[in-house]
């Protein structure tokens, strides 16, 4: 153990004496009022808010294979994003913010969940959470590096202690080469070390039923379509605005409103119809006849369906000053060329690589997203776009089935124990 990381952690030791003795005035801590559930349970520790995405990703992929485990997730305290964890799978699965970096709070910690594994996202380090995680023998791998390991708020001692936090994962996944070698320079293990790609959001495909698709696809006849997804209150009128400017070089476009919130339908119909677009909802069991102009897509989970149907669409949650976007991946998984709003800090860098790749375009406002559109309404531009987003996808998928591969091995392993 370096020396600079033997100073740390005794200096945390003293900060959390203090700070437990202040808990006990004030009662206990979430994490012990939950209780743990039985079985297998993989912690997975996203470093900074640009692993959220990866994160849930990985629940998704796992809980496929295995609906026997259960995941518990910890965060930064005030990360930026709203969290839904428990969406990603059907087993529980537990949000908590990270335990603070103190050998006393990540002992509280462990004690109480005894994960099976720990599953590091980015290269953000915790030394006392890492440390203490080595000392119990739990597997550690850190996944989707993109960057160098960094310690918040470290200047003294830095380099030594990084050298020694690197050493204890069994396995480090990055995204590309070159970080590989950055790791490598930093310390990490080159044996334990290797490159598989960035985990994206979305590259497990959304459900859709066959007959479901036909049957829709048969209703539209051909009718040029676009899909707004996860549109929030103020959005609306915006992609409305948009679909009349596209219209009048479209007579016959169709656009599909599916909102954050399914609840929302009524009131979005309402206002759309006073503006007298003539407007159906899904959750009505109305249909999209030919005289339709905007079809609200209500109904929860068949997001699916319209992405299928839709060669372009407009992710929502970006428009709107306070919106942070929602993912890209699932558009861009199932060949949308993708549309979007300056807002969406807590998927920025998925849309940076969309919007490098030429599979996304950012968009400031109605007349600005209608002018896009009628560019994305000729087959062959969106069909180029669909196709760089297709291509990032792919990658990422990869990268998440190795993941997973990786993961299901030391829970195999811990079975047998």
């Amino acid at each position: 153990m370096s020396l600079g990381l033997k100073i740390y952690l005794a200096n945390a030791k003293r900060a959390g004496a203090r700070a437990l003795q202040e808990q006990q005035a004030h009662g206990d801590t979430a994490q012990k009022r939950l209780a743990r559930p039985a079985g297998q349970l993989v912690w997975l520790h996203a470093s900074n808010a640009e692993e959220i995405s990866p994160v849930q990703e990985l629940i998704r992929a796992l809980a496929a294979e295995r609906n026997d485990v259960s995941f518990l997730v910890t965060t930064p305290e005030n990360t930026p994003v709203d969290l839904r964890f428990q969406d990603s799978c059907d087993q529980p699965c537990l949000h908590l913010p990270a335990p603070a970096d103190t050998p006393q709070h990540v002992a509280g910690f462990l004690d109480h969940w005894q994960p099976t594994i720990g599953i590091w996202a980015g290269s953000t380090l915790r030394p006392a959470l890492l440390v203490e995680t080595h000392v119990r023998n739990l597997p550690m791998m850190m996944v989707d590096a993109r960057c160098r390991a960094r310690i918040d708020g470290r200047k003294r001692w830095k380099t030594g202690m990084i050298i020694a936090l690197l050493a204890l994962f069994d396995r480090i996944l990055v995204g590309k080469p070159e970080v590989v070698r950055r790791l490598v320079r930093q310390g990490a293990i080159p044996e334990k070390t290797q490159a598989c790609g960035l985990l994206e959001e979305g590259t497990t495909t959304l459900f859709c039923d066959d007959r479901d698709r036909d049957d829709m696809a048969a209703l539209l006849a051909a009718r040029p379509v676009w899909l707004a997804v996860k549109t929030v209150d103020g959005e609306g009128p915006i992609v409305a605005t948009a679909h009349r400017a596209a219209s009048r070089l479209s007579h016959r476009l169709l656009l599909v409103i599916s909102p954050m919130d399914s609840a929302s339908g009524d009131a979005l119909a309402e206002s759309l119809t006073k503006d007298d677009w003539l407007v159906a909802q899904r959750s009505k069991g109305q249909d999209p006849d030919e005289h339709i102009q905007i079809y609200i897509a209500d109904t929860p989970d068949e997001l699916g369906l319209w992405l299928r149907l839709a060669p372009v669409c407009f992710m929502g949650n970006s428009l709107v000053k306070g919106g942070k976007g929602c993912s890209p991946f699932e558009a861009s998984a199932l060949g949308s060329a993708i549309l979007h709003g300056p807002f969406v800090d807590s998927y920025r860098t998925g849309y940076a690589r969309l919007d490098t790749a030429g599979a996304a375009r950012e968009v400031r406002d109605a007349a600005h997203l209608a002018t896009n559109l009628q560019e994305l309404l000729a087959p062959d531009i969106a069909a180029a776009m669909a196709h760089a987003g297709w291509a990032i996808s792919t990658s990422g998928a990869e990268a998440v089935d190795h993941t997973v591969g990786l993961i299901l091995q030391t829970l195999a392993k811990a079975e047998e124990k």
